[in-house]
């Protein structure tokens, strides 16, 4: 399937146009490299001109009323559930996520968050301080102005709208710009908030190279903040460049995510979400966990059956509805992972698990699911993020053991822990330095619940009512209700 008939635009000042100079990108399908879309490839100009736009609009959508503003959103929300047929493929197309993820997550997860933000929203508050008997003392959220929205590959749509909506309903206007590889569920978006009725100014969504486009809108002196979701190399460029002029930037980063499984652990729920988790998108997920810390008394059985399970995984053409794991994003990521599989070979680390590509997905930037057994915590295969279907597990003696190799990692965005005892799961995720822990769960990832790291993860928060916080700052106010202000000068001039 292509949509090179499709005319994509990008969405500067209420207008879908194609970008200044009249260039475009071609759009490949990951699975066997064939050309789908040409996109608007935008300049410097096309940045100034979305940016100038959003920053026209600013004023009057900031006095809008919140619940006008949560309308829209609802209506968009509406928009792109009516066109999910449309975008379930073209979200599949674009970055080799398999039918059964993008028709039963994508598109419905994108709507959800779309809509909780939107209703949740209507209920942002401030606060009132008992600082002095003589003033009313307060604080307002503001919104910071016109923010830039920089999005990742491996899920196009639900990462826009997860930043999109709660900077519109907190007041700001926006320059959003999608990945350049996987861009055109996002450009819909952007032919949807015009039909749904947005202002002319207040969405922008350009699309270009993130070393010119996307460095662009960081350095604009008119974008107040940024919300990156990406890499940790490239967020460390993006807060180099807004550091220039003290600029707020809010960074999701790279994750090495670890399960930790202990001898009581319930084995079959363990496997399921392990299997499920760790090759999920073909492991392409910020909270995959690619290290495995199994306690010695349960370690045989554990990796007897991940691999058993493992070996069920259906890999093969996104387009096919049984599919269960497509190829990578992009023929770069695939030499990447295989990198990491030689270093890991070469290392000496058994392999459990890792069959030969077929003749028939070589074309495709595919990877079939990797395990490896590990004994060396320091190699790089356990401390760098791979981002694909490649995991190692090790044996550790105990659970503090587990937890010492789980923070020896400059990542620090998500953990589990698998254990009948929930005292000690709290007690083992009370040490764990990452942003979020589970017991008995991996990688249920909600709209209502946060989600962020620490450490190079980052340490914005995104989804929950705490989103709103990364979209607003704290305005204080103080009333004074005294005759005079009071002064340790009042004594000493006389008026």
């Amino acid at each position: 399937m292509n949509f090179l008939n499709h005319e994509f635009k990008v969405l500067i000042g209420g207008k879908l146009t194609g970008s200044s100079t009249g260039e475009t990108m071609n759009i490949v399908n990951p699975a066997n490299g064939e050309l789908v879309a040409k996109v608007p490839r935008c300049s410097i100009d096309d940045v100034n001109a979305a940016v100038a736009a959003a920053k026209a609009a600013f004023p009057k959508w900031k006095n809008t009323y919140i619940g006008d503003r949560a309308k829209l959103l609802f209506r968009l929300a509406a928009i792109i559930a009516e066109h999910e047929q449309e975008l379930i493929p073209m979200e599949t197309v674009q970055y080799g996520g398999p039918l059964s993820k993008t028709s039963n997550f994508d598109i419905p997860s994108a709507v959800g968050e779309i809509e909780l933000m939107a209703g949740m929203g209507r209920g942002i508050s401030g606060t009132t301080i008992s600082a002095d008997p003589n003033a009313r003392v307060m604080t307002f959220r503001e919104p910071y102005g016109v923010v830039g929205l920089i999005t990742p590959w491996n899920f196009p749509l639900v990462t826009a709208v997860s930043k999109l909506g709660p900077a519109l309903i907190t007041g700001n206007t926006c320059v959003l710009k999608p990945p350049s590889c996987a861009p055109l569920t996002v450009l819909k978006l952007a032919e949807y908030c015009v039909e749904a009725g947005f202002p002319e100014g207040v969405v922008n969504v350009i699309t270009g190279p993130g070393t010119e486009v996307g460095e662009a809108i960081v350095a604009h002196p008119d974008v107040a903040k940024i919300n990156f979701t990406g890499d940790s190399k490239v967020g460390k460029r993006i807060m180099e460049i807004a550091s220039q002029s003290v600029k707020p930037v809010a960074s999701e980063l790279g994750g090495k995510n670890a399960m930790i499984v202990l001898d009581d652990a319930e084995l079959d729920a363990v496997i399921e979400t392990a299997v499920y988790s760790a090759f999920f998108n073909s492991g392409q997920n910020c909270g995959s966990p690619s290290r495995f810390y199994v306690q010695e008394g349960i370690y045989d059985k554990f990796i007897t059956r991940f691999v058993e399970t493992a070996k069920r995984i259906k890999v093969g053409d996104p387009m096919d509805p049984e599919t269960m794991m497509g190829p990578l994003a992009y023929m770069n990521c695939r030499k990447t992972a295989e990198q990491y599989i030689k270093s890991a070979k070469d290392a000496g680390f058994k392999l459990l698990l890792g069959e030969r590509l077929p003749e028939y997905l070589q074309n495709g930037a595919y990877v079939m699911p990797h395990i490896f057994e590990i004994t060396d915590n320091k190699h790089e295969f356990m401390q760098d993020e791979i981002f694909a279907p490649v995991v190692g597990v090790m044996k550790v003696k105990t659970a503090e053991e587990a937890v010492a190799l789980v923070n020896d990692n400059k990542y620090g965005l998500c953990s589990s822990v698998w254990t009948r005892d929930y005292r000690k799961g709290l007690l083992m995720i009370d040490n764990l330095r990452t942003g979020t822990c589970w017991i008995n769960q991996h990688l249920k990832i909600v709209p209502e619940t946060p989600w962020g790291g620490c450490k190079e993860s980052g340490w914005t928060k995104e989804n929950s009512f705490m989103v709103y916080d990364e979209y607003t700052f704290q305005k204080h106010v103080w009333l004074e209700l005294g005759d005079k202000p009071h002064t340790f000068w009042e004594n000493m001039i006389t008026l």
